[in-house]
């Protein structure tokens, strides 16, 4: 079949390929008429067809003649593949012209009228505000702004939220998704919700809201606390914004399970530990490391569990291979079933390459091409090892049918960037039991890292116990 081509440079014509169409869950067509609410926000978790919903709406909304273009905010590894890929998979998006503003020629991306969906990375926020601006003045603005990942937009100190913040009132539907919305606690709601109902619900200032749903401690001045009774208050003002399902109750997902290996430290090694932990000093061999503060103490000693760490010239010192050890035992249990790996740091990556020559990687600073072949090789099946940093590859990315089983070399404190991670393998097309190995040294920051992660689990567990609709 022919397809025509792009009008400008970064658009993609979308029409011409021969696809299946896509044919809603219950709790996506529910999503779809949420959606065509002027605010709203889809709270799903990863892999429940965030994207497709959006699309559907998007489209309906054509149809009653409420909207002819959409703004689609969004990581750049998102916009790079998913906003790319899933209209070409459906038959009934593939007529929309998608075009992605980035690169040499996005402000011709962004101000091309004859495009259906601009895409626009986060980053891109603070040039692109006043062309917004000059587009609603021409007539050829955008009705609809999805922000995809709309967690990106909790600090309303940011610079992309203030250059965001002015250019609101120019969108009549305003839509956010996120599967994260309070993986930090409930404080991060504020910007979010702002964005979408320009204060309607939650006020027009965070130190209003602090004031209202929060309170400090005489003894701790640096966090803010929140009583059940004000936590109900605040998902309330929520019910009638924010959708959430859980997916295990709409799809037949496998199983995911969680599963701990201890990793045990030798008596020496505990030593050394212990004293870095408490006299923020460590001698290896010639070399004396120091540490500053305790934020630092505890990216030194999370680095201390996975067998090496930085000085302060960022030369890296080894220090064991008792999880590199954990982590070969474990590769040769699974007897060449494919396992994705995280890793934290970059010395990791750089010691798990060099126990796993053949391991695939997904790093930040890779190109949209590069990335692709990773992910393609991936999902091909064929490959033993995916290394992973999880902050360039914990969104936008489907890696489930490459396998089904996840190793946490080195923990980490963001609970977002856990859910997000993990979901890439536990999500609709996954067909088996997702395991979720932590490797986790006994008595050390593993632990604690874990408890945090479960801390902030209940917290955002909550809110979406609050939130949850019944379906029928």
């Amino acid at each position: 079949m022919d397809q025509h081509t792009p009008a400008v440079q970064g658009a993609a014509e979308l029409a011409g390929f021969a696809s299946s169409s896509w044919h809603p869950h219950a709790y996506q067509a529910r999503g779809i008429d949420w959606l065509c609410n002027c605010a709203a926000a889809l709270f799903l978790p990863p892999g429940l067809g965030k994207t497709s919903i959006t699309l559907a709406a998007f489209l309906k909304l054509r149809e009653l003649g409420f909207a002819k273009r959409m703004l689609v905010l969004a990581p750049l590894k998102v916009c790079q593949t998913t906003w790319q890929a899933e209209p070409q998979k459906w038959a009934q998006f593939q007529g929309l012209r998608v075009g992605f503003a980035h690169g040499p020629k996005k402000m011709e991306v962004l101000m091309d009228p004859t495009l259906d969906i601009v895409c626009l990375n986060y980053d891109g926020i603070k040039w692109a505000s006043l062309a917004l601006q000059q587009l609603q003045i021409q007539g050829h603005g955008f009705e609809v702004v999805c922000f995809d990942e709309l967690t990106y937009l909790k600090n309303t100190s940011s610079k992309r939220f203030k250059a965001m913040k002015p250019c609101l009132p120019l969108f009549k539907f305003r839509w956010g998704l996120t599967g994260t919305p309070a993986a930090n606690g409930l404080m991060d709601l504020f910007g979010q919700v702002y964005c979408l109902d320009l204060g309607q619900r939650l006020g027009r200032f965070i130190t209003h809201f602090r004031l209202k749903y929060f309170y400090q401690k005489p003894w701790d001045q640096f966090r803010y606390y929140i009583t059940e009774e004000k936590q109900q208050e605040l998902t309330a003002k929520l019910s009638d914004l924010a959708m959430y399902v859980k997916p295990e109750e709409w799809l037949e997902l496998p199983e995911f399970l969680p599963i701990v290996r201890e990793v045990v430290l030798p008596k020496e090694l505990r030593t050394k530990y212990e004293y870095l932990e408490q006299e923020y000093l460590l001698k290896v061999e010639e070399t004396v490391v120091t540490v500053a503060n305790a934020g630092i103490m505890t990216s030194k000693l999370r680095q201390f569990t996975g067998g090496a760490i930085y000085d302060e010239v960022r030369n890296v010192l080894t220090l064991h291979t008792e999880k590199l050890e954990n982590l070969e035992e474990l590769v040769e249990e699974l007897a060449g079933e494919p396992l994705m790996v995280a890793y934290q740091f970059d010395h990791e990556r750089e010691r798990l390459q060099a126990r796993f020559k053949d391991a695939l990687v997904l790093k930040g600073g890779m190109s949209e091409k590069a990335t692709q072949e990773v992910v393609d090789k991936w999902n091909s099946g064929t490959e033993r090892l995916l290394l992973v940093q999880p902050t360039s590859a914990s969104r936008g990315l489907n890696l489930q049918f490459g396998g089904s089983a996840i190793a946490w070399y080195t923990m980490t404190y963001n609970l977002e960037e856990f859910i997000q991670l993990n979901a890439r393998l536990y999500r609709q097309g996954q067909k088996n039991t997702v395991r979720c190995y932590l490797l986790s040294m006994k008595d050390t920051v593993d632990d604690q890292v874990a408890k945090v992660l479960a801390k902030k689990d209940v917290v955002q567990e909550d809110l979406f116990s609050a939130l949850k609709l019944q379906i029928v």
